[in-house]
Formats: C-alpha cells, sequence, structure tokens
C-alpha cells in the first residue's frame, strides 16, 4: 500500500477556514493520471494540486491540477497555495526577503515571486500569460436569465460580458450593484450553454461597488462545466478582470488593486491584482490549517 502525504491550506486569506480551500500534494511522485483526478473527485474542493519534478530546466517544481471533473491549468489559487505549502515545508530556499523561482504549469514556464521574513513566506506573487481579449458574449437578456436577473442588472455603461484569459479563459460579467451579485442563481446548464462556445466554463460576475472602500472590486465565480457551483477565490479570473479593468482605466497599471471575492459563500477571499502593460501578476496570503496522509 502506498502513502502520500497531502496539507489543507486556505488560499487568499490570512486566516483559517476563510479564502479558498485547496489540498496539495508535495509529492504526487508515484501517482497517474487516474489517481489525480480520483483524488481531487474524493476532496471535492475547487481545485487539487499534485507538486511532481519539473520537466523544465528553469522550473523548480512542475503543478497538476484538478478539479473534482478536470485538469486546469489556469495560475489561481491552486498554484499560490502550492507555492506556499512549498515554501513553509522548507521545498525551497528562500531568500531574507524576496525569492523569484519559476513554475512549469500545463505548457507554460512562469515566474513565481516568495516574500519571506526568517524562512516563512509573507506573500506569494504570481505572473500569468499576456492577456488574450476573446468574443463578446451579445445575448445578455439570456445571460440575464440564466443568472435569475433582470436584464437591467446586467446594463453597466462602457462594460460589456466578454471572455478573458491570462491562461484560461473566464468569461467576465459586469454587474451593476453588489446588491444584484447577491441576487444571482444559476441555471448551470442554462449558463454552460451560453459560456461553452466562447470557451468558457461558467462566468466571473463584478461589480465596481465593494465591501471595502480599498477594493477596486467584488466578484463571484460560477463553472459549473468543470463541477464548480460557486469559487470562493479564482485567482485565475482575478488576473483576467485585472486586465480588463485596467484597459478601461478604471484600475491604475503598476499598482496592486484588491478584488474581493467568496463572502457570500461565508469564505471571505481578497486578491490582489496588479497590470503593468502587458504583465499581469496575482497576489495573496494563505493559512495551512491540516496534514494528512491519503492510502491508496
Amino acid at each position: 500500500m502506498a502513502s502520500y502525504k497531502f496539507v489543507l491550506v486556505d488560499v487568499f486569506t490570512d486566516r483559517p477556514l476563510a479564502g479558498n480551500q485547496l489540498a496539495v500534494f508535495p509529492n504526487a511522485i508515484g501517482l497517474d493520471d487516474s489517481q489525480m483526478q480520483a483524488i481531487a473527485r474524493e476532496f471535492n474542493y475547487s481545485e487539487t494540486t499534485f507538486v511532481l519534478p519539473s520537466r523544465q530546466a528553469k522550473a523548480a517544481w512542475r503543478l497538476r491540477c484538478f478539479s473534482p471533473s478536470a485538469e486546469v491549468f489556469g495560475a489561481g489559487h491552486n498554484a499560490l497555495g502550492a507555492w506556499w505549502v512549498l515554501a513553509a515545508q522548507g521545498s525551497v530556499v528562500l531568500s531574507d526577503s524576496q525569492t523569484t523561482l519559476w513554475q512549469e504549469l500545463g505548457d507554460n514556464v512562469l515566474p513565481v515571486e516568495i516574500s519571506s521574513r526568517a524562512g516563512q513566506p509573507l506573500q506569494v506573487a504570481m505572473a500569468q500569460n499576456k492577456p488574450r481579449y476573446g468574443d463578446k458574449l451579445i445575448d445578455r437578456a439570456a445571460l440575464a436569465r440564466v443568472l435569475g436577473l433582470h436584464l437591467s442588472a446586467l446594463e453597466v455603461e462602457g462594460l460589456e460580458p466578454q471572455a478573458v484569459s491570462t491562461g484560461a479563459t473566464h468569461l467576465l460579467v459586469p454587474v451593476r450593484s453588489l446588491a444584484a451579485l447577491e441576487r444571482v442563481r444559476v441555471d448551470a446548464e442554462g449558463l454552460i450553454a451560453l459560456a461553452r462556445p466562447l470557451g468558457c466554463q461558467g462566468c466571473y460576475l463584478f461589480c465596481l461597488e465593494t465591501r471595502e472602500p480599498s477594493s477596486a472590486a467584488h466578484a463571484r465565480a460560477f463553472f459549473p462545466g468543470i463541477g464548480i457551483c460557486e469559487d470562493p477565490a479564482t485567482g485565475s479570473a482575478a488576473g483576467p478582470l485585472g486586465a480588463y479593468l485596467a484597459s478601461r482605466n478604471l484600475i491604475a497599471e503598476g499598482v496592486w488593486a484588491m478584488v474581493e471575492q467568496g463572502d457570500e459563500m461565508g469564505r471571505p477571499s481578497r486578491i490582489e491584482v496588479r497590470v503593468k502593460g502587458e504583465q499581469v501578476q496575482v497576489a495573496g496570503r494563505s493559512v495551512i490549517v491540516a496534514e494528512g496522509t491519503l492510502f491508496l
């Protein structure tokens, strides 16, 4: 019988039992694709991350990440939480203040910056791919129906629903107010039918009205196409959102902006996003909440 150590970590938060839950297997050597998928289904978190030796000389580690139903490749909480675990457990060598490493994630090799003190991580910041702006969703009436909203809730001046990618493609949907975001009730099959022609598995709803005055946007994430009813923190979508907002001069370039998410689920998450030209970074803190062993 083989055994594999795992760590449970809450990502994009500085306190336990908030943020986005993630299971990390710091040494996944020996697990095949079907086992990784089965383990992700067993944990049933939005994602589970498996750490493997890199196939690329430049990268320190290779990450493979699975939702309960499919492998995913965006650099979000799945990667940030894994690097927090690796740093906290001493699997990477940290300098006195900031360490730059490289991660292999899918076909990409991307930089990771770990800020630390006394050998312990304080923040993990990850680069994502250059923004790619895809198609806009024209039928807002149909979108409103599958979200359980009146059409007027999606009528935001100067902003339209659009597919944007910085590694994973997300349908960004502007909403008029926090009150409208709280009223969302998703028709999963209907949302899948609208999103998949745009290369998306659901949508990332956002509004510019926020709970905290220092935040730039408040968001909710629904990805029924990969088995996620609602996600409490989605770094792979916050990056595209940052690029979308920066392209419309709604956030300043080169400055960290805060995206709120997860409050409606009782798991408040705070995702930092920085955009400078075509460079997009997401950052945040994490908290290790449990460790255990899986026997196979």
